[in-house]
């Protein structure tokens, strides 16, 4: 079938390759730079119209030169990935708010060997978190992507996060994921169960680090322990061992958490105790919130 180009329409002297996964916003910058224009100018022209939330494929094919169909396997709309946003039914009638799918910069190095210029963002499922060609964390919404060539815990983690997922569905685990990263969280503030997690931070950074609390680093640290965690939680017979009022089933519990998560536990021996883990299992408070 042959394109009838429309004469509104011209290509581009410096056509762009998207890069597999990229957003739609992304994709139309890196073009807008290349080509040395706006990129809400641009993408008015492309679209035909002022208001540009939607670019069509055919008329971008036109504009940049790249094939429609190599344009819609790799560029990733928001609407293509609904609900980016939800929640989950996560241990009888409480909720979980997750993101299935996350929206971060890909891999530096793998933009570099595609010959993507700049950066690209790009949209990921929530478990890959980790790039597995480079060894680089790719979790957060921080430029630095430091690398785990020092950090086998994090890559292992990694792997049985996406077993975990590949067993329990993705927004079951993501659901447990949230609320043990939560969990975690409050341990750390507490200067709690983080031996581990201070000694990742020391490969990073040495032995006086200061990071601040949200960076990639933080988040790779704390990863192997969030993770750990999530399997305890998305296991309905951990959760059943637990939640059962027989102290020998929890007695079972907090050995498995001593052995796999945080080597200081002790299961709470009353009901007023404050601990984040024994509150999230007695149905006392609500995790999982997630932050942007």
């Amino acid at each position: 079938m042959t394109t009838v180009l429309e004469p509104s329409l011209r290509p581009l002297p410096h056509p762009v390759t998207p890069f597999p996964g990229e957003t739609m916003s992304s994709y139309m910058d890196r073009l807008a730079n290349a080509n040395h224009l706006d990129t809400v100018a641009l993408r008015r022209y492309v679209a035909g119209k002022k208001q540009a939330r939607v670019v069509p494929i055919d008329r971008l094919s036109i504009v940049t030169g790249v094939q429609a169909r190599t344009l819609e396997r790799a560029i990733s709309d928001p609407s293509d990935i609904s609900p980016l946003l939800k929640y989950h039914p996560f241990d009888g009638d409480r909720s979980i708010m997750i993101r299935p799918f996350v929206s971060t910069l890909a891999c530096r190095l793998c933009v570099a060997a595609r010959g993507a210029a700049g950066p690209v963002i790009s949209w990921r499922p929530a478990e890959r978190v980790v790039c597995v060609t480079h060894r680089r964390w790719i979790g957060s919404d921080d430029a630095l992507q430091p690398s785990l060539d020092r950090q086998p815990d994090v890559l292992k983690a990694h792997r049985q996060h996406l077993r975990l997922v590949r067993r329990h569905g993705r927004d079951e685990v993501t659901a447990a994921f949230t609320v043990a990263a939560d969990i975690c969280r409050y341990w750390r503030d507490g200067r709690q169960h983080d031996d581990d997690f201070n000694r990742r931070l020391e490969i990073f950074h040495g032995p006086d680090w200061r990071v601040p609390p949200y960076s990639a680093t933080v988040a790779a640290a704390a990863y192997p322990q969030v993770v750990a965690l999530t399997r305890l939680l998305v296991s309905p017979y951990w959760k059943s061992l637990a939640t059962n009022p027989s102290p020998d089933n929890q007695s079972v519990f907090g050995i498995e958490v001593r052995r796999s998560v945080a080597r200081t536990f002790v299961w709470p021996q009353h009901r007023e105790s404050k601990d984040p883990l024994y509150r999230w299992l007695v149905g006392d408070v609500q995790f999982g919130r997630q932050r942007r």
